[in-house]
């Protein structure tokens, strides 16, 4: 199957910022290419618009995918997306996210095995005290993007901890001239791009396209990680977050660039997500 629509995308690591959750509220409905329709739900204080078949994130949001419409966090409702020899694509434009500020698309093991703040959310990094394995395929802004693979250990949906740092790849670390806002590179960061990622027990990749150039590149190279990886892909829930500002250490995603500037959090979007 094949999954494509239009989304803002940001970080995993919102709930860090202490933001405390009460409800839930339904955006609208995405149509997946492959799958069928979902439904973007997000916290009642996050600000996310839904048309064109995407969403665009402002300010400090997130949202998941739901597998029906609803208005309260229900821990059933969560799209459980498979993965396992899946590519999952769509288009995104993050010219307007700058420097220090992370635009992020996710899959996590949700729902937590407890309600925690109100979202059954979990990530790797014990977002909303609860642990759970973490695919992170895309942070980044327009200068630079990571993704990332967090395995945890335990199981059965009570984790004992997880990799926080996990196994990654910076696109910068291997080219800068990969993606940047500049027509010199592969990808200009200032125009629509697509992004598709297809993973299994024997690998994790990511492609980038724009304009017929596009750059493929492994998430993890360490063959063991990714094995242990796969085991999460059978049923993962779709994330999109936008975080950052001051206060925030972004060095780890885009210090290496060299970009200046103070973060400042505007809409990244993303539309047409397919799962094939």
């Amino acid at each position: 199957m094949g999954t494509t629509g239009k989304m803002l995308l940001a970080s995993t690591y919102l709930l860090l910022l202490g933001v405390s959750l009460s409800s839930a509220a339904n955006k609208g409905s995405i149509n997946v290419d492959g799958y069928g329709e979902v439904w973007v739900i997000a916290p009642d204080w996050a600000n996310i618009n839904v048309n064109d078949n995407g969403f665009t994130l402002n300010g400090n949001s997130r949202m998941y995918f739901a597998a029906w419409a609803t208005d309260g966090f229900d821990a059933g409702a969560y799209w459980q997306t498979d993965l396992m020899d899946k590519v999952f694509s769509y288009s995104i434009d993050v010219s307007n996210v700058g420097c220090h500020c992370n635009a992020a698309a996710y899959f996590i093991n949700m729902p937590g095995n407890n309600a925690g703040a109100g979202d059954y959310y979990c990530d790797a990094n014990l977002g909303n005290n609860i642990w759970c394995p973490e695919y992170d395929t895309y942070e980044g802004n327009k200068y630079t993007m990571a993704g990332t693979l967090h395995t945890c250990s335990g199981g059965g949906g009570y984790w004992d901890s997880c990799d926080r740092s996990g196994c990654q790849t910076n696109v910068f670390n291997i080219d800068s001239n990969i993606m940047c806002p500049e027509d010199r590179c592969t990808i200009n960061t200032n125009k629509w791009y697509s992004l598709a990622h297809f993973q299994n027990s024997n690998t994790a990749t990511i492609t980038m396209e724009q304009d017929g150039k596009e750059y493929t590149f492994d998430i993890c190279n360490d063959a063991g990680y990714v094995s242990n990886m796969a085991t999460s892909y059978g049923g993962m829930v779709y994330s999109g977050s936008l975080w950052g500002g001051g206060g925030i250490d972004m060095g780890w995603l885009d210090g290496m660039t060299g970009c200046g500037g103070s973060a400042t959090l505007m809409d990244p979007v993303s539309h047409s997500p397919t799962l094939l």
